[in-house]
């Protein structure tokens, strides 16, 4: 996806031949430490082509070889980081790092003798644009999301609550991104809803346009993913977060301080049933004053102005270098 997503923007790309490691099977730490010393030879030649004022890595895996080979050529770096809890490619770069910008305050506190400057997450310019969209006179329109992945245990809560949300109130609409895996499952559930409520229940496999709907919807609900964190609250939108609960368990450290500051509300993902996703819905359905609350919270969280400050700060590393 990010291949594509970089051609499509019209960038030259080049790729490298590199693998991450999951720590439970030892043969993709063999297979990564295997293929480092020639992915590191690689990324040197391309930065001794390339000849940049700097090098900025997005934390994934393969960023690894090509900060090794920054090192190298003596050329600063930047990291960026959108997890509040650094994933361990960032952990094990950040002092070599000039600088590791940070979406949460908090990951400083897990990258000890590095610098860190907390920027925000940035945005979709597609995104930016939306910001300020008001929201609606109250809490009728719910989008669901699991990521372009979708997610299994929301959409399963979804399918066994979605008659009685709608139900609840006939100006509710619910908006659900299920994923490719769940389609036909999601199907099955929207086929048996009487005719009347199929109408607001709008599923499809993948939207396209997911920062509008975010803009138009009144209320969120979704895993706790970085950058779906920074628009829903850039947006100012209200969320009920369902963490995905592997790789660490990051993105319950990415919900916790949205939770604390009232912009949202957590369930666990073992705790996400039907009942559960219907009882925290319908508890903001009914409560405008507290949905209210959520929507500032979470606008007060928001950082539409990150990508500027990234990139403020890249071009201040570069410059530092000449």
């Amino acid at each position: 996806m990010a291949e594509r997503l970089v051609a499509e923007a019209g960038f030259p790309l080049e790729t490298l031949r590199v693998s991450g490691v999951d720590a439970g099977v030892p043969s993709t730490i063999v297979k990564a430490l295997a293929q480092l010393p020639s992915s590191t030879m690689a990324a040197y030649a391309l930065l001794r082509s390339l000849d940049p004022d700097v090098v900025v890595g997005g934390a994934g895996y393969v960023c690894l070889p090509v900060i090794a080979a920054a090192r190298a050529r003596r050329l600063p770096a930047v990291l960026l980081e959108q997890n509040a809890l650094p994933g361990r490619t960032t952990r094990l770069l950040a002092r070599r790092a000039r600088v590791v910008a940070t979406s949460f305050e908090e990951t400083a506190s897990h990258l000890h003798g590095a610098r860190t400057i907390l920027t925000g997450n940035p945005i979709r310019r597609e995104v930016q644009q939306l910001v300020g969209t008001p929201l609606g006179q109250r809490c009728t329109r719910i989008l669901v999301t699991g990521g372009s992945q979708g997610a299994h245990r929301i959409n399963v809560a979804v399918a066994g609550c979605v008659r009685t949300l709608l139900e609840h109130d006939p100006a509710v609409i619910v908006t659900h991104q299920c994923g490719s895996r769940d389609i036909d499952e999601m199907r099955e559930a929207e086929a048996a809803l009487p005719a009347e409520l199929r109408r607001r229940y709008r599923v499809a496999a993948f939207f396209d346009d997911l920062g509008r709907r975010m803009a138009d919807s009144d209320l969120v609900v979704m895993r706790a993913g970085g950058s779906s964190l920074a628009e829903c609250s850039a947006l100012g939108r209200p969320m009920i977060l369902v963490p995905y609960p592997h790789v660490r368990g990051h993105q319950r450290h990415n919900a916790a301080p949205y939770e604390q500051a009232g912009a949202a509300t957590v369930i666990e993902d073992e705790e996400c049933t039907p009942a559960a996703l219907q009882w925290t819905i319908l508890g903001v359905l009914r409560d405008p004053d507290l949905w209210r609350r959520m929507a500032e919270a979470s606008r007060c969280m928001g950082r539409p102005d990150a990508a500027e400050r990234v990139a403020r700060l890249i071009v201040r590393v570069g410059d530092e270098r000449r």
